[in-house]
């Protein structure tokens, strides 16, 4: 009798033991696999660039001051604004990582690319004294070029139609952003108000290939059509709600 209790203590043992195994086995497996999900995710979110890349990237920032400079892999026109919108200098300018690669690589590609980064530059500064004549300067919150694979460029808006005190609040984020928010939220603060000054808004983004169709789509933009937003703005980017 103590033989069988025996052997089926030990059959018990042997098959709790060999269970639980192969569950911490397949939690492990689990974990791993979703760990390799999120790095394959995040790498693509997030490029790893080599070292020649990070330096040219640097080098860019340098030379163009006045740009925020994104690099990122985008499939869409809504993929790329969601970089280029979130630039707080004059212009961004956002860089498919395996062409940024090209130019770090190859001295050719990089010197084109960086002529006709110069060019969209300096027809983006065009534009915006076109804008003026049309009176739609005060509705372009950014304005950025995309570079894609082999070279391709892109122009991109961000417009907005603002009520008159959250004007009076972008104009001042444009001289100096940072400086403007920061005293908006005090002088808000001492008042009692809301320091985000909510204002209802509408919002939208217009693409094209070139500077002329740009302008263009900008000047054509029927705000009535455009959905009512509430929102606030700040610094390197917006916050939005839709109502």
């Amino acid at each position: 009798m103590n033989k069988v209790v025996g052997y089926n203590t030990f059959q018990n043992s042997y098959y709790n033991n060999t269970v639980q195994n192969k569950k911490d086995t397949d939690k492990t497996e689990k974990t791993r696999t979703s760990r390799t999900a999120d790095t394959k995710k995040t790498d693509k979110n997030t490029p790893q660039l080599s070292d020649k890349a990070k330096a040219l990237l640097q080098d860019l920032k340098k030379k163009y001051s006045n740009m925020d400079f994104f690099v990122a892999e985008y499939e869409t026109e809504e993929e790329a604004a969601s970089y280029l919108s979130r630039g707080s200098k004059d212009y961004s300018v956002l860089i498919d990582p395996e062409e940024l690669e090209h130019m770090a690589e190859d001295e050719d590609v990089k010197n084109q690319n960086l002529s006709l980064l110069d060019e969209a530059v300096g027809k983006l500064d065009e534009l915006k004294e076109d804008l003026k004549e049309t009176g739609k300067e005060d509705e372009v919150v950014t304005l950025g070029v995309s570079i894609g694979k082999d070279g391709k460029v892109s122009y991109f808006a961000e417009l907005e139609k603002a009520g008159e005190r959250q004007k009076e609040f972008v104009d001042k984020i444009r001289e100096d952003k940072k400086e403007a928010a920061k005293e908006a939220a005090e002088k808000a603060a001492d008042k009692g108000q809301d320091k985000y000054n909510y204002e209802h808004s509408k919002r939208t983004t217009v693409y094209a290939d070139s500077t002329e169709e740009l302008l263009k789509k900008i000047t054509n933009v029927n705000w009535d059509e455009i959905k009512e937003q509430t929102s606030m703005p700040m610094p390197g980017g917006h916050f939005d709600f839709s109502i």
